[in-house]
This record gives C-alpha cells, sequence and structure tokens, in this order.
C-alpha cells in the first residue's frame, strides 16, 4: 500500500512538472525570418488592358521604414538622397529596432537568391528589392505596417500629381552614386555631411506598407504603390467657335487626315465656308473637346502615374509564396529563425532536467507501469 502511494505520488509530481511547463512555452516569443524580393514586370500598361483611376494612394499607415538605416545620420548632418535605392540589402552591421527586435539579415543569410537570380536574368522581368529581417512576429492589435521603398526617385523629374516639372523648377542636391562596390553606412554619413537639405520629398518608384502579424496563422498584408511614367495623349485646341452641325462619319479618308487617337470618336463639322472639312474629337464620355472647339493636333506629354497593389493571405512559414498583380509581384517566405530554435532548447532543458530525475525514481520503485507513463509524459511534451 506505501509503494502504491509513493508511486502515485511520483506520477503527480510528474504531471505537475509537465502541465506547469505547457503554459510557458504558449508564453514565449516567436521568432521567425522573413524574406521578400519585390519586383516589377516589363510590359507595356496600355497591354494590361485594365484601368486604374490616377492617381491611386495607401490607406495604411506605415511606421519605422525598412531601409530607415540608409537615411539616418547624426546632427548637423541631413538625410543623403539617392537617385536609386539597392536592389540587394545587406543588413551586416544594421541596427536592431522597434519592438519586434528587427534585425536586417545580411547577404549570406538570404535564402531566396536562386528565385531572386532568375528573375533578374529574366527579361521580363526587373527586381526592385530583395531584404529579409528576423523578429518576434507580433499580434495582429500589434503588428505594424512596415514602410517599403524602393527603386528610382522620380522627384528630379515629376511632381508629387504626377506632371512633368518645368526648366524653372528648383534641382535636389546631387545624389549618393550607388553603383560603388563596398558601400557601408559610414560612407553614406560622411557623403551626407556634405550635401544640403533637400526641399522636395522623394518619389520612390515602389512604396507603401508591409506587415507579418500572428493570429493562430501568419498572415502577410501588403499594400503598396507602383510609380511608372506614361505617355498620355492630350490635344491642342484652337479658340472656341460657334456650334455647327455635326454629322458622324468613319470614312478612313477622314481618319487620315488627322492623327486621333484609337479611345476616341471622330465627326465630321460641316462648315459651308470652311476650304477642308474640321474634325472635332469627342472624348469616350460622348462630350465634345471643350465644348465644340476644333481640334488642330494632338501631342504626346508624359506623366507619372501610380498602380495600387493590395493583397493579403494566409501562409505557412516555410514556404514560398507568390503575389500576382498585372504590373508587379513579390515572393516571400516566413521561417523559424535559428534563434527561435536555440531559445527552445535552453528553455526545454530545466524541464527535461526535472523529468529525468522523476523517472529515474520511479525505475528505481520497479513497477511495471513505470514505462508506460514515461511514454506518455514524452507526447505530452
Amino acid at each position: 500500500m506505501r509503494l502504491i502511494l509513493k508511486n502515485a505520488l511520483q506520477l503527480c509530481s510528474l504531471a505537475a512538472i509537465t502541465l506547469t511547463s505547457i503554459p510557458s512555452f504558449a508564453e514565449e516569443p516567436r521568432w521567425f525570418d522573413v524574406e521578400v524580393i519585390f519586383f516589377k514586370r516589363n510590359i507595356d500598361v496600355a497591354s494590361t488592358q485594365e484601368y486604374w483611376p490616377q492617381p491611386q494612394q495607401i490607406s495604411v499607415n506605415t511606421s519605422e521604414p525598412l531601409l530607415g538605416p540608409l537615411f539616418a545620420c547624426e546632427q548637423p548632418c541631413v538625410s543623403p538622397r539617392f537617385d536609386q535605392l539597392p536592389v540587394t540589402i545587406d543588413g551586416r552591421g544594421w541596427p536592431v529596432s522597434g519592438s519586434t527586435k528587427r534585425r536586417i539579415l545580411s547577404k549570406s543569410q538570404l535564402e531566396l537568391s536562386d528565385e531572386f537570380a532568375k528573375l533578374q536574368q529574366h527579361a521580363g522581368f526587373t527586381p526592385l528589392l530583395h531584404i529579409g529581417w528576423r523578429e518576434v512576429v507580433a499580434p495582429r492589435n500589434r503588428a505594424k505596417h512596415y514602410t517599403v521603398q524602393a527603386g528610382k526617385d522620380f522627384s528630379t523629374r515629376f511632381n508629387s500629381d504626377g506632371q512633368l516639372l518645368s526648366a524653372s523648377a528648383p534641382q535636389a542636391a546631387d545624389a549618393i552614386d550607388l553603383s560603388a562596390e563596398n558601400l557601408s553606412l559610414f560612407d553614406l554619413e560622411e557623403a551626407a555631411t556634405e550635401q544640403t537639405a533637400p526641399e522636395t520629398s522623394a518619389l520612390w518608384e515602389l512604396e507603401g506598407g508591409f506587415r507579418v502579424y500572428l493570429q493562430h496563422y501568419l498572415y502577410i498584408e501588403s499594400e503598396l504603390i507602383l510609380k511608372r511614367p506614361v505617355e498620355v495623349e492630350q490635344a491642342l485646341t484652337a479658340e472656341p467657335v460657334e456650334p455647327l452641325a455635326v454629322v458622324e462619319t468613319t470614312t478612313n479618308e477622314t481618319l487620315e487626315q488627322v492623327n486621333v487617337p484609337a479611345n476616341v470618336t471622330v465627326a465630321e463639322v460641316v462648315d459651308p465656308n470652311a476650304e477642308a472639312p474640321a474634325v472635332v474629337v469627342v472624348t469616350p464620355d460622348m462630350q465634345t473637346s471643350e465644348q465644340g472647339a476644333l481640334v488642330k493636333e494632338f501631342h504626346t506629354v508624359e506623366q507619372l502615374h501610380s498602380f495600387k497593389f493590395d493583397q493579403k493571405r494566409r501562409v505557412r512559414s516555410g514556404e514560398i509564396h507568390y503575389f500576382d498583380h498585372p504590373l508587379m509581384g513579390m515572393l516571400v517566405q516566413i521561417r523559424r529563425s535559428p534563434e527561435a530554435e536555440t531559445q527552445a532548447e535552453l528553455l526545454e532543458q530545466p524541464t527535461n532536467s526535472a523529468l529525468e530525475q522523476s523517472i529515474e525514481l520511479s525505475e528505481a520503485s520497479t513497477l511495471p507501469e513505470a514505462t508506460g507513463e514515461e511514454t506518455a509524459l514524452s507526447e505530452l511534451q
């Protein structure tokens, strides 16, 4: 009877140790490596047969720029300006930042290098940014959208409304040449001390928000804007004239006289006093250009248009996920970081040691049930 009671107490102590250790695993931070490749498609916007009202805007509040250390410097210097940001980010020496203890991965820690090389060699794609970071993934209510910036800076050619800058517009300071090899954060700081404060904000080719959060599963949310110069046809009009009788026609003779875009309707204006028939353009919404003004010719202007990328997806760790868009895309992989595995082993060691001591005691009692209980406890772990 005393032997049975002793064994029962030992089994109770084993169960208590196991049950008290289970919540500790759930409360431990979960470290992940997040690696992303952002790229654009080398295709004509018109070939997509999709329409994006201009301008497009992002609605999420972004914080903590992923490339923040590139622009940071100590006083009295100003933030350096770049014509184009580096494509592959090597995070060696970058500081730990944010509540998630985010640290940018070094180039040797990136595991999507083969996928990046394939995109780089393919004529249909151009990688804009390849970056990875290690952090404690937060739940949705605490996860933030990191600021993504990549590609060229269009602020030297266009204003914030996407219109071409005039020749009299103030010129920005000389940008840092990122083609130099072995460029470090220290080089950037020295170069920034020689610059004057920029008068305009950068218009990055790709910018927006990106976040990863944990809500029973891993989720990825991205809201990005891709900017591209687009040629737009504009009509040069003469002075408005009195409304005349308009007769619709689609004759080849009329079309050959004026260079008319494909997305408009042509009508012939009957004017008895004119030597040749004039032509007006009717816009897609069936309103005549400039209230019936005579169109003499068209010219092409360049504008900076924006195209929105807005996607959310539940993902599995370790898998490579592809997010598609007519003009861009991204590859994402989230994997458990080595630090997480190491921390889990360290946390389990004290518990395993206590379990081993209890198992040794139960084996010393020479009860046949000890082996079965040991197996059950190992399964609970």
